[in-house]
């Protein structure tokens, strides 16, 4: 080959007979032209195949096809740019699991920002894992280091915005952005909607049930983020589909023909999701004298405490709820205070009256009750299955040494685990039956619908690790019944949480997207939900302050609620009619 040569070039002679009879082969030329436009074809088609979705794992994750379809449509037909706005419970974060599983397969996803509610980042973190092996950094773990830190971030909005924050987010060229509950960013004159305006990304998926919360701006504001100009203006889009006078849409088949570009709305009657009936039972229990005092003398140590220094909030939040679900996990912490170098001299006394009324109790009365719920489901239950939830290891273990002295078949589970002996734990517990005795790890742990009966020996303070909870067993796929027992100390901080709250807003029926739009909407106004409880308990002088606190949060929590439904009403009204689905085309 010479220096002026591209290629080399090799010249081969044939029989000339051969050559010419080969040529001459009408079928084998049509076939060699039939593959040539096929390769044509292909060559100028796009590769709009979900190639990742046979790589995921259906025991953790099971597809329904409207999901399916809205990731299709938004990676493909939106070009990457998507609102997803399916009702309430119908799986958007399952949609977008699905997307960002897509991308990883093919190498799009270089780094990537999901921005949620501050009380929802670890529940799509776990989600990603869990059901799609995705490892994302959340802001609440211990080793996050800065935005500029981690190429997967899961993190909440307001931290993102923060002053601390906000110049490494917007520094960064994110390949994917996320934006959960979308609707948080529907005014353009907060700090919420100046990040994202000024976020620079190629792809991103925002989702929201209810993307009109006050009025149809509410939408241009949203759209305009992910597709600047779609509606032009916002004077333009209000002459063109609002009729002021009424407030009402017109033009609703041009604002339908918009919105397909970049909006997908799944109604609930049109999918398939059917889920069996939950059913829940909650026992209160009287407490013993010596569970009383023990009690009464950790809440008004936990009052005087605050009330003196509130930067004990943390350890003073872990012994209310301590002291409700075991004497054992309440020992352990105030042994450790007292060993500490930092513990005041004039809470030593208090502590140690702490202690021993510890001593004073023999058995606890929810260590005996549970026996009875777990009898009964070894003589109902296939293989006796139940799982157990704590928040507390040292629960945990008094848990176990019980139910193992009197002859279950238990299983222990926890944070401690490596994924791979979480993994043999439950395959254990699935084939031989027993009660799981679990921490909330559970939480980042596989689904378990071949149990149907769980015990929320203790209730975290959080309605959504509740949820989390229960949604290990009723998820799509659970084909029986599900029962919940709840137990709980009378008069406790336990039973107020139970009782005027949960209750309240009818918890233990609620799916994680119905919860979720109360506890935003509650989040909204600057409260955490745990705080709330917390400082309602040690603020209040009386008992009957407790009782009266307590029942106005519930009352604002219904408040909350009613202005959900009223807003999800609103928005299916809205939308009534509207073909946001798939496309016939």
């Amino acid at each position: 080959m010479t220096k002026d040569t591209l290629v080399d070039v090799e010249f081969r002679h044939e029989d000339t007979e051969e050559f010419v009879l080969r040529a001459t082969n009408t079928s084998s030329l049509e076939e060699h032209l039939l593959t040539v436009q096929a390769n044509r074809l292909q060559a100028g088609q796009p590769d709009s195949e979900l190639r990742s979705l046979s790589h995921l794992d259906e025991e953790n994750v099971k597809l329904l096809e409207h999901q399916v379809d809205a990731a299709h449509r938004a990676l493909f037909e939106m070009d990457g740019k998507a609102l997803l706005a399916d009702e309430v419970g119908l799986g958007k974060t399952i949609e977008v699991g699905m997307i960002l599983k897509e991308m990883h397969y093919r190498g799009t996803d270089d780094a990537v920002l999901i921005l949620t509610p501050a009380q929802l980042a670890q529940q799509w973190q776990a989600e990603m894992l869990e059901k799609f092996g995705l490892d994302f950094t959340c802001n609440y773990d211990d080793d996050f280091r800065g935005f500029d830190a981690h190429d997967h971030i899961i993190a909440s909005i307001d931290t993102a915005k923060s002053d601390r924050h906000r110049s490494t987010v917007l520094a960064r060229d994110w390949d994917v952005l996320v934006l959960d509950e979308a609707h948080y960013v529907k005014n353009e004159d907060t700090d919420r909607y100046a990040l994202l305006e000024k976020l620079s990304y190629d792809y991103a998926f925002f989702l929201t049930a209810t993307p009109i919360q006050n009025d149809v701006t509410d939408l241009y504001n949203i759209i305009s983020l992910l597709r600047p100009g779609l509606f032009g203006t916002r004077e333009a889009f209000h002459n063109y589909f609002v009729n002021s006078s009424q407030e009402s849409l017109v033009n609703r088949n041009e604002l339908q023909n918009r919105l397909r570009e970049v909006m997908i709305r799944n109604r609930r009657e049109e999918t398939d999701i059917d889920f069996t009936p939950r059913n829940v039972t909650t026992h209160t229990f009287d407490p013993s004298p010596e569970e009383r005092d023990l009690y009464e003398a950790v809440t008004d140590y936990v009052r005087t405490a605050y009330r003196e220094s509130q930067g004990q909030k943390l350890v003073l939040m872990t012994l209310q709820k301590e002291v409700v679900s075991s004497p054992a996990a309440l020992k352990q912490t105030v042994e450790r205070q007292l060993e500490g170098d930092d513990v005041e001299p004039e809470h030593v006394a208090p502590l140690k009256q702490i202690l021993e009324r510890i001593d004073a109790i023999e058995t606890p009365t929810k260590l005996e009750r549970v026996q009875r719920i777990t009898r009964e489901a070894r003589d109902r239950v296939d293989k006796g299955r139940v799982i157990v939830f704590t928040q507390f290891r040292a629960t945990q273990q008094e848990l176990l040494e019980t139910l193992d002295d009197k002859g279950y078949t238990t299983h222990p589970f926890h944070g401690g685990h490596s994924s791979d002996e979480k993994e043999e734990i439950v395959e254990r517990f699935e084939e031989e039956g027993g009660v799981l005795v679990s921490t909330d790890a559970m939480n980042e742990g596989r689904n378990l619908q071949f149990c149907n009966v769980m015990v929320n020996y203790d209730l975290p303070w959080n309605p959504m690790k509740v949820e989390q909870r229960i949604g290990r067993i009723h998820r799509i796929g659970q084909d029986r019944e599900v029962y919940v027992f709840n137990t709980a100390l009378k008069d406790t901080i336990e039973e107020y949480v139970l009782e005027r709250l949960y209750h309240k807003i009818d918890l233990f029926q609620q799916s994680v997207g119905e919860l979720s739009e109360i506890l935003t909407r509650l989040e909204e106004t600057g409260r955490n939900f745990e705080d709330e409880v917390f400082e309602r308990l040690v603020e209040a002088d009386s008992e009957i302050e407790l009782e009266n606190d307590f029942d106005a949060m519930a009352v604002d929590l219904q408040e909350q609620r009613d202005l959900a439904d009223k807003v999800e009403d609103f928005n299916s009204g809205v939308f009534e009619g509207f073909d946001l689905g798939a496309s016939d085309d």
